[in-house]
């Protein structure tokens, strides 16, 4: 089975030779016959014009004579192995040669049949006995194809891949469309926030079809390509490989996507039909189109425009498939919930976006490749959309029931873990927020008070490097901290409201801290937010104990460190009065107020008393001895400086 182009350079040189002897009338019938027979390919050496010094008639006959001699035989290998039901490549590999090799010399004998001799007897014979061959040559294409073609194993795929560890929360249990604080549950490792979803990295391998059979089926593609009838083995290798494509992608889970129906789904169905869809995604264009692709150019190997055209026509359809989920997805309605299942398809597109590239390479691909873009940005849009929508969901929370105690709200916890997982994203998010860069808040704006023209410069230049991800989720806190500000007034407790912001800032603070976001919120924002919960904290003190503290004033009761004209001990017994019933209206009050972070709570208590402590030591010092000359001293004189400082102690821990 020599190769076609080494056919024709020698065949070329032989027409060449000939042609050369033909102008010599002393060659004879011998010489012609030698070089006839010194190899099958010189048999084409009649493609030459006739000229009126050519061969001799009996030359030309004898010409004639040997390529019919070569037809008959070519023949009789072809119709006796076409008649026997047996396949040629099922049969021991001499015969599938000799029956190629006999292929081969109709097609060789073709050309000079149809040329200035013009044998249009044997040149139709040859056509008969080509077309006999061709359909033989198909049917042996297609058994070789069926009975070597089998659908991917999925199991060994996903028995090759690394799972990574998956967090226990992922799955259909995230928050539930229409309102951001649904949670109210007091751990934060039970979030209802829905995680980034780890893709599973897969290095399976493997071949469609062996080899050994690869090459056979070449052989037979090349010539029927040869015999006029590449349209035909096209056809044959599309409708059997098309099947088995179809079969292994079905076993992925690849399903027909109707759009309407996944508008209507429940999010949590819709949710683990993502999760699948990743998984099968990446699966098919790693593994099974690039397979599919390389088996494909190994087929049709030197024939153009066929393996192309056949490779498009069997794989364009299912990527289009996939991809028309994809599109489903970034129509749905966008609520918050579904903003990083949406980031996992477009950052896994995007992943295969050079591997889908290399698979669909051809020019003709082109289409389909435009398409893939075309996903992408859409499920960029609606991600982005997502974000809006949970923007607007913040500002627009209309909770009504105030916190118990003042502690954390179920707004603040959830906006906080959301934002805390846009982290995972932060390339995909830079990358879809650049060209939408916003202004930092005016909030956090710089500050010019009190600060040098360098470091106003300084916190300028600061404001200016941010990331664009990182202005984004300043916005979202600025709008968090507006709805905490407006919750705060549902309290009638002026102090307990003060608690409550000074609860929910601290705890969007620890977020910040305990994450990556202080890398990307910097160190001024910090500064900015941990000042405020110092303010709130001192606001409340201030506040809750306004009444406790103005009874220990000296207004009313001395002058220059001594009695005022007039005042009694009756004043100073009332005034002892007064303070013991604040001090215990206090605590009562403040008994169901709650700090949940251990170690705010403890620097609340220690301002407190603080405050309390040394100014109470300091008005018994001064006014208590007036107490103990007379009678029933411990009535007013109810509490030790210790006693206070044990009350304190026990309090924000909320009801007991």
């Amino acid at each position: 089975m020599a190769n076609n182009d080494g056919d024709q350079r020698v065949l070329a040189t032989a027409q060449h030779i000939v042609r050369t002897l033909g102008k010599n009338e002393h060659m004879t019938e011998d010489m012609l016959r030698i070089f006839s027979n010194f190899d099958d390919r010189f048999s084409n050496m009649n493609d030459f014009a006739p000229e009126a010094r050519g061969p001799s008639p009996s030359a030309v006959s004898a010409i004639i004579q040997k390529m019919g001699e070569r037809l008959n035989f070519a023949e009789e290998v072809i119709r006796r192995r076409t008649s026997d039901a047996t396949m040629i490549w099922d049969s021991p590999p001499q015969d599938a040669l000799n029956y190629i090799k006999a292929v081969d010399e109709v097609l060789s004998l073709m050309v000079p049949l149809s040329g200035p001799w013009n044998e249009k007897a044997m040149l139709d014979r040859a056509h008969r006995v080509l077309e006999i061959a061709a359909g033989r040559l198909k049917d042996e294409f297609n058994h070789l194809l069926v009975t070597n073609s089998e659908a991917v194993d999925v199991d060994w795929l996903l028995s090759c891949a690394s799972e990574p560890p998956v967090p226990s929360n992922h799955g259909g249990e995230h928050g539930r469309a229409g309102a951001v604080s649904d949670s109210s549950d007091d751990d934060d490792d039970n979030e209802d926030i829905p995680v980034a979803h780890p893709v599973t990295e897969f290095t399976a391998v493997f071949d469609p079809i062996s080899p050994d059979r690869v090459k056979d089926l070449n052989v037979i593609a090349q010539r029927m390509a040869r015999a006029g009838y590449s349209r035909d083995c096209s056809q044959v290798y599309m409708s059997v490989r098309k099947s088995v494509l179809e079969q292994s992608l079905y076993r992925l889970g690849l399903e027909k996507v109707n759009p309407e129906a996944i508008q209507k789904m429940s999010w949590e169905a819709l949710e683990v039909k993502i999760k699948k869809w990743i998984q099968a995604l990446k699966v098919a264009v790693k593994v099974v189109f690039s397979a599919e692709k390389k088996l494909c150019d190994n087929v049709f190997v030197g024939m153009s425009p066929q393996r192309e055209n056949s490779f498009l026509e069997l794989a364009s359809g299912a990527l289009m498939q996939y991809l028309a989920f994809g599109k489903a997805v970034a129509a749905i309605r966008r609520t918050p919930e579904k903003l990083f299942r949406i980031l996992d398809m477009y950052e896994i597109i995007k992943e295969l976006l050079g591997d889908i590239n290399m698979v669909f390479c051809d020019d003709i691909c082109e289409s389909t490749r435009a398409e893939v873009r075309a996903v992408l940005a859409q499920l960029g849009e609606a991600a982005l959309g997502t974000l809006q929508e949970f923007e607007m969901a913040i500002q627009r929370d209309a909770s009504k029931i105030p916190v118990v105690g003042g502690a954390f709200h179920p707004l603040t916890r959830y906006v906080m873990n959301y934002i805390k997982f846009l982290v995972d994203y932060t390339n995909t998010l830079e990358h879809l927020l650049k060209n939408k860069r916003r202004e930092v808040p005016k909030s956090l704006g710089v500050e010019t008070f009190g600060l040098s023209d360098t470091l106003v410069e300084n916190r300028s230049r600061e404001a200016e490097r941010l990331s664009p991800l990182a202005v984004q989720i300043m916005w979202l806190i600025v709008y968090l901290e507006g709805n905490l500000e407006a919750k705060s007034k549902q309290y009638m407790d002026q102090s307990m409201a003060l608690l409550f912001l000074m609860n929910n800032v601290h705890y969007i603070v620890q977020k910040v801290k305990q994450s990556e976001l202080s890398v990307l919120l910097g160190d001024g924002w910090l500064r900015k937010h941990t000042g405020q919960v110092r303010v709130y904290a001192a606001n409340y003190v201030r506040t809750a104990w306004k009444t406790v503290f103005a009874c220990l004033r000296d207004e009313g009761l001395a002058s220059n460190g001594r009695l005022s004209t007039g005042v009694s001990r009756v004043a100073i017994k009332d005034r002892f009065k007064n303070f013991n019933n604040a001090f215990e209206e206090a605590c009562a009050a403040q008994s169901s107020f709650i700090v949940p972070d251990p170690q705010l709570r403890e620097e609340l208590r220690i301002a407190i008393a603080e405050k309390l402590i040394p100014a109470y030591r300091m008005f018994v010092g001064r006014y208590g001895n007036y107490l103990e000359a007379g009678r029933q001293p411990d009535k007013y004189l109810r509490y030790s400086p210790d006693d206070l400082e044990n009350h304190v102690i026990d309090l924000f821990d909320g009801p007991t």
